[in-house]
């Protein structure tokens, strides 16, 4: 395989400023010219492709702490096999337009379609399979501007290589985040893909084979540096203007209470860890909770001051807990927060390890339409689970649901400018960069509508868990 990485500012091939990195893993017949426009502000990006073979000295990820992989066509099943060397620093998995059975009937591009490429490969077919891969003339036209720049008989070597590699000889990545399909694919058949992914979280699109993979990066992965800063800059204001979020740890403490576990915890001393502490809104209740035990409060953003007494560690939750030793807490918990990361899944996975036999995980965090009105104005969203997802990788992680609660939260405000404002208050606000934020919410408030009583509404749509180690 070879690779080339891109936005990064110095000779060593590595930024200090942006300790992420997104490996882009390309489909086949491609190189680095079509994706050399990516980037995402916080990650480098490395592009990934020829498959002829699947070797490649992954040194060049070392000065990373977080690694996160979006694959492509047949990049799905190159990095299903490809990245166990580096597992341990990978969060989020997205697969884009591929099976890990890449030549499949049922589960991927089918036999007689993939042998008729192979022996009819000629320049001209080439071309065409280009022309399906874009949807449109014009998508075409655009991909011709950075058309890949690959011998033929190279090419015809790595389709044929496809073939021939055993996915079975390998250890695979058994864990993907999303699967990402096109309705209109005309490459892997879309019934295909949606039936390879029948344990994953998918989402289908209205596009062909070939997506906006710069729209789905600003998606999908979190641009932590201005998450960061956002609740940094919101924390004087947020305990005031976060009524759902102080609704959501005041229904997990009731859910608690009714099934026996604050009782169960209240004379314990236990070893706690709470994910993203904030203003100390839930870090208070678990001290009234078990005021025996030990806490230790992580954060993104330097608090520790306004929390109670207790261990504060400045730190990205989502790769710190890799290094916190196997059944070493009791109870992790975290309120609003796991929306924020790449990989909640990965995550929950880490938890499972860390927590002793039947230790708790408690959690308050947001699902799919949450905020559903700054989507209609914005088309953003943060990529949310739904309810159903959040019970699939609970369940995969290892944890019994013992209760969960989902429900929708409306907040009313006189002017579309008073619930901008309530989002910037709370730190909510974390979606894009502008360089004219003034411009931006002018332009976003003028995009929101009134509902029928006059007033303009922000939907919050709050899911509460308690998940316990099986």
């Amino acid at each position: 395989m070879q690779y080339r990485l891109l936005n990064t500012n110095n000779l060593e091939g590595h930024s200090d400023s942006n300790p992420r990195l997104i490996l882009f893993f390309a489909g086949w017949a491609m190189d680095d010219k079509p994706f050399a426009h990516l980037a995402r502000p916080g990650y480098d990006i490395a592009v990934i492709w020829d498959y002829r073979n699947l070797h490649i000295d992954w040194s060049f990820t070392r000065p990373y702490s977080e690694i996160c992989i979006l694959a492509w066509s047949m990049g799905v099943y190159a990095a299903t096999i490809t990245t166990q060397a580096i597992d341990y620093k990978v969060t989020a998995r997205i697969a884009v337009n591929g099976t890990i059975t890449p030549i499949h009937n049922t589960r991927g591009i089918p036999e007689a379609i993939y042998h008729g490429t192979l022996d009819g490969l000629s320049e001209r077919n080439l071309l065409k399979f280009y022309r399906r891969v874009c949807g449109s003339a014009q998508a075409y036209k655009d991909f011709c501007l950075n058309i890949p720049q690959r011998p033929l008989d190279q090419l015809r070597d790595e389709l044929a290589a496809i073939e021939t590699h055993s996915i079975l000889a390998n250890p695979v990545a058994e864990r993907w985040d999303l699967a990402i399909i096109s309705r209109d694919d005309a490459i892997f058949p879309p019934v295909n893909q949606f039936r390879a992914w029948d344990s994953t979280p998918r989402r289908m699109l209205p596009a062909p084979h070939l997506l906006d993979f710069q729209n789905i990066i600003d998606r999908y992965f979190i641009d932590k540096p201005l998450v960061g800063k956002r609740f940094s800059s919101g924390r004087p204001t947020y305990d005031l203007n976060a009524p759902v979020q102080q609704f959501a740890i005041s229904k997990l403490e009731e859910m608690m209470q009714h099934n026996g576990l604050l009782k169960e915890i209240l004379s314990k001393p236990l070893k706690i860890i709470e994910i993203g502490s904030g203003t100390g809104a839930l870090s208070r209740r678990i001290a009234a909770w078990s005021p025996l035990s030990a806490i230790e409060m992580w954060d993104l953003s330097d608090n520790g001051a306004c929390l109670p007494p207790g261990d504060f560690v400045c730190c990205d939750a989502e790769t710190a807990i890799w290094q916190k030793p196997k059944q070493s807490a009791d109870i992790i918990a975290s309120a609003s927060t796991l929306q924020w990361f790449n990989s909640p899944a990965r995550f929950l996975d880490e938890c499972h390890r860390v927590l002793a036999p039947g230790g708790y995980l408690l959690i308050t965090t947001y699902i799919d339409g949450n905020l559903r009105e700054i989507r209609q104005a914005t088309g953003r969203s943060l990529p949310l689970l739904t309810d159903t997802e959040w019970q699939l990788i609970a369940r995969k992680a290892g944890f019994d649901v013992i209760d969960e609660h989902s429900c929708d939260k409306v907040l009313d405000f006189d002017t579309p400018l008073d619930a901008l404002r309530h989002l910037k208050m709370t730190g909510v606000n974390a979606l894009g960069r502008s360089r004219d934020s003034i411009r931006a919410a002018r332009q976003m408030a003028e995009r929101m509508y009134p509902m029928l009583d006059g007033l303009y509404h922000l939907t919050y749509r709050p899911y509460i868990a308690i998940l316990k180690k099986q």
